[in-house]
C-alpha cells in the first residue's frame, strides 16, 4: 500500500484528533457467495483498531440469500445495522440510505464495496490521515490493476470532461471507497437531488482531503453489479447534474450554423445578382441534413435537463425500506423522502434509529 496527501492537509508533526468512533457503510447486491468473508475480513481489519465501530449493511434489493445472512450476522454481533431497500435502487441511493442511518455520535464514515475489492486493511491508513486532519479520505485504486484497458481509458477521458467542464474536481482512479468526516456527511445529507453522483457531490463540498493507493483484488465471488449501461447512466447523472456545458454547446455550435448560413445566403445572393442560375442542390440537400442533426441534438440535451428537473420536481422518497433492524431488534417498512435534511421519515425516535 502506498500512502498520499494532498496539499490541503495542515501541516502537523503528530495526530490534530482523535477517532473515537466509526461508521462502516457497505451497500450489497447479490452478494450472498461473498458476504461472510467480507464480514470476518472486516472485523479483522477494525477490530485491533481500539475505536467503537457500527457497521451499515444495505441491502439493495437483492434476489439471492444476501438480505437472509446480512441479518444472521446482525443476530450475532449488535453492531450490526441492516438496511433493506424495498427493491433494486442503485449503488448510490444504497449509499445514501446509509448515510441517512447514520448517527450523530460517530466521528467519521467510511463507504466501501462488499466484494472486497476494496480491502478492508486501509481503512486504518484512513484512520492516520482524518486524524492528521483530513476531513475526506478517497482510496484509490492503484493504475493497471483491477479494471480492463477499455474502462481505464473512458474513466480518464471522462474524469478529463468533468474537470473540464466543471468546477468539480473529480479524484482520478477513486470510486466510492472513502473515509468522510461526520461534518461532510452532513452536507452531503443535505443535498437531496434523485440524479445523485456522490463522486462529484463529495468533492464539491470542499473539505480537505488526502488520497490512500491501494491494489483493486479480482472481486471474491459474483458478478460485477456496474455493468456498461449503469456506468453510463452514471456518468450521465455526473455531467448533467454537474453542469451546464452541453447548454453552451447548443449556443455555440447554433452561433456557428448562423455563420455558415450567413456565408452561404451572400454567396446566394452575389450568384443572383450577377444573373446566374443558382445550382448545387447537393450542397443544399448536405447543409439541411447537418442543420436538421443539430436540431435533434439540440432538442435531445433540451430533454435531458428538462426530465431531470421533472424527476427532482416530484419529490418522490429517494428510496423505500422494506426493513430496518439493529441487531435482533427489527423496524416496519418506511420511505425516505426528499423534505428534511436528514432524509428520515420515521414514527419512532433519533435513539432508537441512531447507530453509534
Amino acid at each position: 500500500m502506498v500512502e498520499v496527501t494532498t496539499p490541503s492537509i495542515p501541516d502537523h508533526r503528530g495526530p490534530v484528533r482523535q477517532l473515537r468512533s466509526l461508521a462502516v457503510v457497505v451497500p450489497f447486491f447479490n452478494e450472498a457467495a461473498g458476504v461472510e468473508a467480507f464480514y470476518h475480513r472486516l472485523r479483522a481489519a477494525v477490530d485491533p483498531l481500539g475505536v467503537a465501530c457500527a457497521f451499515v449493511f444495505v441491502d439493495d434489493g437483492s434476489r439471492d440469500e444476501t438480505l437472509r445472512l446480512i441479518n444472521g450476522l446482525a443476530d450475532g454481533d449488535r453492531r450490526i445495522t441492516v438496511l433493506s431497500l424495498s427493491r433494486n435502487w442503485g449503488h448510490q441511493m444504497a449509499l445514501t440510505a446509509g448515510f441517512d442511518y447514520v448517527g450523530e455520535d460517530v466521528d467519521a464514515v467510511i463507504t466501501m464495496d462488499g466484494d472486497l475489492q476494496h480491502p478492508p486493511e486501509v481503512i486504518a491508513k484512513m484512520i492516520r490521515l482524518y486524524e492528521s486532519g483530513a476531513d475526506v479520505v478517497y482510496g484509490v485504486r492503484r493504475e493497471n490493476t483491477g479494471a480492463s484497458p477499455m474502462k481505464q481509458v473512458t474513466s480518464r477521458a471522462f474524469n478529463a470532461l468533468l474537470a473540464w467542464s466543471t468546477d468539480v474536481r473529480v479524484v482520478p482512479g477513486a470510486a466510492d471507497f472513502r473515509l468522510m468526516s461526520l461534518e461532510s456527511v452532513r452536507v452531503v445529507r443535505q443535498m437531496r437531488e434523485v440524479h445523485r453522483y456522490l463522486r462529484g457531490m463529495v468533492p464539491w463540498a470542499g473539505f480537505s482531503s488526502a488520497v490512500v493507493v491501494y491494489e483493486q483484488a479480482e472481486r471474491h465471488a459474483g458478478t460485477p453489479a456496474y455493468t456498461w449501461r449503469r456506468s453510463l447512466r452514471l456518468a450521465q447523472h455526473g455531467v448533467f447534474s454537474f453542469s451546464v456545458l452541453p447548454l453552451h454547446v447548443i449556443t455555440w455550435l447554433g452561433a456557428g450554423f448562423a455563420a455558415i448560413a450567413g456565408v452561404y445566403l451572400t454567396y446566394v445572393a452575389w450568384v443572383a445578382f450577377n444573373g446566374r442560375v443558382v445550382t448545387g442542390w447537393p450542397s443544399v440537400i448536405g447543409v439541411l441534413l447537418i442543420v436538421s442533426a443539430f436540431q435533434f441534438l439540440a432538442l435531445s440535451i433540451l430533454a435531458q435537463y428538462l426530465g431531470m428537473v421533472f424527476e427532482q420536481a416530484k419529490q418522490r422518497p429517494l428510496y423505500v425500506l422494506k426493513q430496518a433492524r439493529q441487531g435482533q431488534r427489527a423496524e416496519a417498512p418506511r420511505s425516505v423522502g426528499t423534505d428534511s435534511p436528514s432524509g428520515l421519515v420515521l414514527s419512532y425516535s433519533d435513539s432508537e434509529r441512531r447507530i453509534g
